[in-house]
């Protein structure tokens, strides 16, 4: 029999060893997906093209940097396991690691190449040897390499809205239901009252501002996204305009903005009374991204580690505030995340496991842990940490299992459901394709009952081409045949169009508000 002593003495030892072992595992990333916001860029009002500045360029190519600092680069200091993905490519940009997926908007093209020339820059400039690549070798024993100093070419996939894979983007886009809700929110009691509380304020700003680029009825609430966009631009690119509006009235225009853009496209607990299911569809570009991020991470797991490495969203803020609201970052205490992100900002979730050996294989799925992380422009150039699903701060891993099951509660799998769920069979081009081939194809309905079924950018680009296509030919045939004109295919201005973005001008305002309230005002609980 053991002594009390001996008990005690086998107590410490095995105390002892348990923390040296949990002292002894370190993380190991194996995937991550980050959704990034374009950076600066000329706001909407304006006319001139709707670009990317230097400064916004120069913003994502920072945030590029600080991906390849924590999930690509090799530093000196590295120890095995770390943040540094498994097996990626150090160097040369690796097709395979990677998946891009863009709006056609040519500010957020323009944003993913210069934060992809942050992720992986010129050759020359992280590799200072030749790098022994059988395709740069010359017949005549010279070795070739990429101009401006091996620049890298990155694949991005751009999607216009006639695409499948536009619903993964900009989720609210072509949305009928998602239109509809937004007109029921212009409508109702809270948003009327908004508007009484804010006139005087958007008065003030047309006499002291926009009179020259605005219409006097179009300066208010309901387009406030427009006219913050451009006092913010403003603020960054022209010293004159604190010579006429105090910081204050920018101030409470960007917080008229969020409001209206969380009320729009967050606000997943809403309890406004309307004809649909508003909750479900305010939140809608959030749920494609959800099932986005699910699919990325299960081929992760599928292929263990050696595909879904780094995926790789850009677009608006309509998806970040939607997505947030839907996993609870939006909440009592993380009232920052009620409004919008700022420009360049990425949301980020990292796959992980914990390892105590210097080369791990991949895990058992029941190992793998997410974390969600915010990298929060040039203000907040770290990674920072938050909890997920409501749980609180010294809870920020969630095991991979508990994250798909809170994710799949909400997230919507396929390109069929959103057509389903938007009711837009006839405002789109590819929904009545897609929906034909679910009733008519017998694979595809044994595909979604024996599990999830992904939106495939192949599969969705096919559809898509091939529809787009047919119906576009039909169309002119029947112009040229039946009525002897021209076809010619008008540019339909967008509800994104007319709204335009945020863009956050200074250096101050690139953190996500606190969204203190107005005077008179108390703050959004």
């Amino acid at each position: 029999m053991f002594s009390t002593r001996q008990f005690v003495a086998l107590a410490a030892i095995l105390q002892a060893a348990t923390q040296a072992s949990a002292q002894d595992l370190k993380e190991q990333v194996w995937a991550v997906f980050a959704y990034t916001l374009y950076g600066d860029r000329v706001p909407t009002a304006l006319p001139r093209p709707n670009i990317l500045t230097p400064y916004g360029a120069n913003t994502l190519y920072e945030a590029g940097s600080a991906f390849r600092d924590r999930y690509v680069a090799i530093h000196s200091t590295d120890v095995s396991p770390s943040t540094r993905i498994e097996s990626i490519s150090t160097y040369a940009l690796e097709d395979e690691d990677l998946d891009i997926l863009s709006t056609t908007d040519p500010s957020v093209i323009a944003s993913a190449q210069a934060f992809m020339q942050g992720l992986y820059p010129p050759l020359n400039d992280t590799y200072d040897v030749q790098y022994p690549d059988p395709s740069y070798l010359m017949a005549n024993g010279s070795f070739a390499t990429a101009p401006m100093g091996g620049y890298q070419y990155p694949p991005i996939v751009t999607v216009s809205s006639d695409d499948p894979q536009s619903v993964v983007v900009a989720g609210q886009d072509n949305c009928f239901l998602h239109q509809i809700a937004n007109a029921d929110y212009q409508a109702s009691s809270e948003a009327q009252q908004m508007i009484q509380e804010s006139d005087a304020l958007y008065n003030r700003l047309y006499i002291q501002a926009l009179s020259g680029d605005f219409d006097r009825s179009s300066v208010n609430y309901a387009n406030s996204v427009a006219v913050s966009e451009f006092l913010e631009y403003q603020l960054l690119h022209n010293e004159t305009l604190l010579h006429s509006v105090s910081q204050e009235d920018i101030r409470l225009a960007r917080w008229y903005a969020d409001q209206y853009t969380f009320a729009t496209n967050g606000n997943a607990d809403s309890s406004l009374s309307s004809p649909i299911d508003s909750s479900a569809i305010r939140t809608i570009a959030g749920q494609t991204l959800a099932g986005s991020i699910l699919d990325a991470f299960d081929t992760n797991v599928l292929y263990r580690g050696s595909s879904g490495k780094l995926t790789f969203v850009f677009g608006g803020y309509e998806p970040a505030v939607a997505l947030t609201s839907l996993v609870q970052l939006a909440s009592p205490a993380n009232g920052k995340f009620y409004g919008r992100p700022a420009l360049g900002a990425s949301l980020t979730f990292e796959l992980f496991s914990l390892e105590n050996q210097s080369f791990p294989t991949y895990p058992d799925p029941s190992q793998l842990y997410v974390r969600f992380l915010l990298r929060n422009g040039t203000t907040s150039p770290e990674f920072q940490s938050y909890p997920l699903f409501g749980h609180s701060p010294s809870s920020i891993e969630v095991p991979y299992s508990e994250f798909k099951a809170e994710m799949q509660a909400f997230s919507l799998n396929s390109t069929q459901e959103w057509c389903l769920l938007c009711d837009s069979t006839s405002s789109t081009v590819f929904c009545p394709g897609v929906l034909d081939d679910e009733d008519d194809g017998p694979s595809s309905s044994a595909a979604s009952s024996s599990g999830r079924k992904g939106i495939s950018p192949a599969v969705g680009g096919v559809i898509g081409a091939i529809v787009t296509l047919v119906v576009v030919g039909l169309l002119a045939a029947a112009g040229f045949l039946l009525l002897g004109v021209r076809v010619q295919r008008g540019r339909r201005a967008s509800l994104e169009e007319i709204k335009g973005g945020i863009d956050l001008g200074s250096e101050s305002n690139l953190a996500l508000r606190e969204h203190a309230a107005p005077p008179g005002k108390t703050a959004r609980p």
